[in-house]
């Protein structure tokens, strides 16, 4: 089965040592659905991560909530793996993923990892599941199930406060569900670091990036779902 690329992430054989503030040896197993995008969910983002190479994947994983967290889904009848997890404070764990084609998709919080990307209070937020295969439909380029293309959405400048001007530029819209997704390529003139939270407004329930620094060179794309107001 060919494997997809990772996105931003790292895959290799044997992980080269490296000074960690913490590391857990203790090591959980995690029964993790091969039908649907499971989730790892962390108190802080991370630095790294390293999936074997040999590990067997349905789609790429994908960064969210400003790699607070990742979707990543199994192919079916995959073995068991690991994922190494080094996050930006230096502590580091391994969770070992079990997939298995008979259960719903699941959520692992390392040390009780709240979500960041919650909704604003008075929307309704549609399931998690649902949030996931939208969100990963739009960075594979497609339409999202369930919406239809609605032209783009309007590109934005945004004022940051080291001075820098960061640029939205509008790719894709697509309505449908009582919702819309937009999709952003955003550029800065000089490097800024972004996540989900900077981008919030009435009517957002999900915004996700798959990278957290902006420049002239980097060039993360972002994608906006929001309650469709007509």
């Amino acid at each position: 089965m060919n494997k997809p690329k990772m996105l931003g992430l790292i895959a290799a054989a044997a992980m080269v040592a490296a000074p960690f503030a913490s590391a857990s040896d203790e090591v959980q197993t995690v029964a993790v659905s091969t039908d649907a995008y499971n989730r790892l969910v962390f108190p802080e983002p991370y630095s790294q991560i390293v999936i074997p190479p040999e590990a067997e994947l349905r789609d790429n994983p994908v960064p969210t909530d400003g790699k607070r967290g990742l979707l990543i889904r199994p192919a079916e009848d995959a073995e068991p793996f690991s994922v190494f997890v080094q996050l930006k404070s230096g502590e580091a764990f391994t969770v070992k993923l079990a997939p298995d084609a008979d259960i719903e998709a699941q959520v692992f919080r390392y040390r009780n990892a709240p979500d960041l990307s919650e909704k604003p209070e008075q929307e309704s937020r549609p399931k998690d599941r649902w949030i996931a295969d939208t969100i990963l439909s739009a960075f594979q380029g497609g339409r999202p199930a369930g919406f239809e293309p609605s032209g783009r959405p309007s590109s934005a400048r945004m004022e940051m406060p080291n001075g820098g001007t960061l640029k939205l530029t509008a790719q894709d819209q697509y309505r449908g569900s009582g919702h819309v997704v937009n999709v952003y390529v955003l550029s800065a003139d000089t490097s800024v670091e972004v996540e989900p939270r900077d981008f919030y407004r009435a009517g957002v329930v999900a915004i996700s990036l798959d990278g957290d620094v902006v420049s002239e060179r980097q060039n993360p794309r972002m994608i906006v779902v929001e309650v469709d107001r007509g």
